[in-house]
């Protein structure tokens, strides 16, 4: 089924990024129903869900025993009452998918009302179309996502797709659909120390090879992201500055603060230890807001400089690919 964007922009009043979204939820799902387009509020219903057993609850006190006969479950109480039948084999199974359809449905509805959320202030979004074939496994993957701040995640994925459509290929989906709450916490602290340049993305190991554990980054943490895919394995590797001609800058961008190391001409080769993040790692870490620790950055530039080298600091006030607007002046790092 295609969707007019303008059609539904114009029934429901929405802007380009959420009638986008709409077309995506209906893509994936097949459906569009009110409550993606109502927010959350205290006067909202929650779906109502039967009790199956009533009769156990009602008659725990007197129970004796529970037959089971004829595909028929029944009840007897200590005073020989007559049997009471609850329900049928066939029922309880119908019950059960109608609970486990009924939460699902939740599942979803919580994913995209975080996914409108993220876009109802934006004002423009990709005019390319979403990958049908994402649609329908982002579904069928976040319909069964209970857990809120895991739901949270989900529903800023398909925010950043909308938006920005192969922000996330099905190889994060399938890996962030295993992921667990535990797991996705120490990629969140270990994302704090990302360094990101020309689309590098890694952690600064330290001229002593001790840094991160001063950060409290383990090598288990470590271990853990390389086993999950998310850091490149086989240790740390370097990244190398080549000998400059003419005086060079490059901009390091550390969450919401970039620092911008300025080469003298002729400056020698130098390089530092890193550990880079995979492709899926790089993909995830749009999800994650970045505070970076500014120990973290202060001991970085401390490590850098050199007679050669200076580096400054400034708060980046917008960042895209193609352009870092910072504030001004620069920061000296102090010592």
């Amino acid at each position: 089924m295609v969707f007019d964007l303008d059609k539904i922009k114009d029934v429901f009043g929405l802007s380009k990024p959420l009638t986008k979204l709409i077309e995506v939820i209906a893509q994936g799902t097949g459906a569009i129903s009110q409550p993606y387009l109502i927010k959350k509020n205290a006067d909202a219903k929650a779906y109502e869900i039967d009790v199956i057993a009533k009769a156990i609850t009602k008659n725990q006190d007197t129970l004796q025993k529970i037959d089971y006969s004829e595909e028929k479950v029944s009840l007897r109480s200590l005073d020989k009452e007559s049997i009471k039948e609850i329900i049928s084999l066939t029922d309880r199974a119908e019950n059960r998918i109608q609970y486990q359809e009924q939460k699902r449905q939740q599942n979803i509805e919580n994913v995209t009302q975080i996914a409108i959320e993220q876009l109802e202030n934006e004002k423009e979004v990709s005019d390319e179309k979403v990958n049908e074939d994402w649609s329908t496994r982002f579904f069928n993957y976040a319909q069964d996502v209970s857990d809120e701040e895991m739901q949270g995640l989900w529903g800023r994925i398909l925010a950043g797709e909308v938006k920005n459509p192969k922000s996330y290929s099905l190889r994060a989906l399938d890996l962030i659909r295993n992921l667990s709450k535990n797991e996705a916490e120490v990629f969140t602290k270990i994302a704090n120390y990302a360094i990101t340049t020309n689309n590098d993305y890694f952690l600064y190991k330290g001229e002593k090879f001790e840094m991160l554990t001063d950060f409290n980054i383990t090598f288990n943490d470590i271990a853990l992201m390389e086993e999950l895919g998310l850091m490149h394995p086989g240790g740390f590797t370097t990244y190398n500055y080549q000998q400059t001609k003419d005086v060079n800058s490059a901009h390091l961008i550390f969450g919401d603060t970039v620092v911008i190391m300025e080469r003298k001409a002729n400056s020698p080769q130098f390089e530092i230890s890193i550990q880079l993040f995979t492709t899926i790692g790089k993909e995830l870490l749009k999800l994650v807001d970045i505070k970076p620790d500014f120990d973290y950055i202060k001991n970085f530039a401390q490590d850098i400089k050199s007679d050669n080298t200076s580096l400054k600091y400034a708060k980046i006030i917008e960042f895209n690919k193609d352009n870092i607007r910072h504030s001004v002046p620069l920061n000296e790092f102090m010592e």
